[in-house]
């Protein structure tokens, strides 16, 4: 399972630090430059682009590390059934609510998913949770249901975008992702992490093929679809970016940088991701942020300061 018998050794902080704020960046633009490409095509056949270009820039690797995976079937199967989890469930989750409600607001909502792997991380890895940052999760967590809730009590017609349906889809999303985290931090540990990205690149191209013909109508009908799509060049900027940035190199640091810290700690990067999303947003989609929103990300981020606060020696 493991590609070598000597164990690995342990990423310093400053280095997990470093993967994982490449991935803030990254990750943090991912959603408003995808949700133009929905105007055009659907979530399912833009994941179906995403790794078509994913598996194919990722070939070399696949073929450079499959001789070197020892007890391969075995590891295949384990990464396999993660990534359907964290990979063909959560995105399409993610996606169908982003093709629903606005960018801004899926990302402020994805913002929480720390929330979700603190409270799976002390059920599966056992990880301490001391008073506070009960406290603070407890917090974060009003914040969290006041930005799902925000349909409910929009009466702003610049905010007639969001949806409800839309909204808890992308919940849904989170709670997927923080057991798919919790799992990779678990399971994934000595196996070499551009190996797991790159089978899940595989994962995802064999599950989202055919739910692209089940949902166009058939295979003809979904090729007719893919040339209608593939007209248009934000399908490709969405397609292309997802592909190299949110998946090659998105995916690798984030998994690089959560090996040398706590997988609680390592989401909480997340909560520097609106400093990214929200002017990208209101720049490139002309989308407005309401004080519910900010009123809603504000007490999100006070849980965080109290779930964080490190207690006096």
């Amino acid at each position: 399972m493991i590609v070598s018998m000597a164990r690995k050794k342990k990423p310093s902080r400053m280095t997990s630090y470093t993967f994982m704020i490449i991935n803030t960046i990254v990750w943090g633009a991912a959603l408003i430059l995808v949700k133009p490409a929905f105007e055009f095509t659907t979530p399912f056949r833009f994941l179906l682009y995403r790794y078509v270009i994913a598996s194919i820039l990722s070939l070399p690797l696949l073929i450079h590390y499959l001789p070197k995976i020892k007890n391969l079937k075995k590891t295949l199967a384990k990464i396999s059934l993660i990534e359907i989890l964290g990979g063909t469930l959560a995105l399409s989750l993610l996606y169908s609510g982003l093709s629903m409600t606005s960018a801004i607001e899926a990302s402020l909502i994805t913002t929480t998913t720390p929330i979700f792997v603190s409270i799976l991380a002390v059920m599966i890895l056992k990880e301490k949770e001391e008073k506070h940052e009960v406290v603070g999760l407890s917090i974060a967590f009003i914040g969290t249901l006041l930005l799902t809730l925000l349909p409910i009590f929009n009466g702003h017609s610049q905010l007639n975008s969001i949806s409800l349906t839309g909204n808890l889809l992308v919940i849904g999303q989170n709670i997927v992702t923080a057991l798919y985290f919790v799992l990779t931090k678990k399971y994934y540990q000595e196996m070499p992490k551009l190996f797991v990205v790159t089978i899940s690149f595989y994962i995802c191209l064999i599950t989202f093929a055919p739910l692209s013909a089940f949902e166009a109508g058939g295979i003809s009908q979904l090729i007719a679809a893919i040339g209608q799509d593939l007209q248009h060049i934000s399908v490709w900027v969405a397609s292309g970016y997802m592909a190299i940035f949110g998946s090659i190199i998105g995916f690798t640091t984030y998994l690089k940088g959560q090996e040398g810290i706590e997988a609680s700690e390592a989401t909480l990067f997340t909560y520097l991701q609106p400093l990214i999303y929200i002017p990208m947003g209101i720049w490139m989609l002309n989308e407005n942020v309401s004080s519910i929103q900010i009123g809603s990300l504000l007490i999100i981020l006070l849980g965080v300061i109290v779930a964080e606060k490190r207690a006096r020696r």
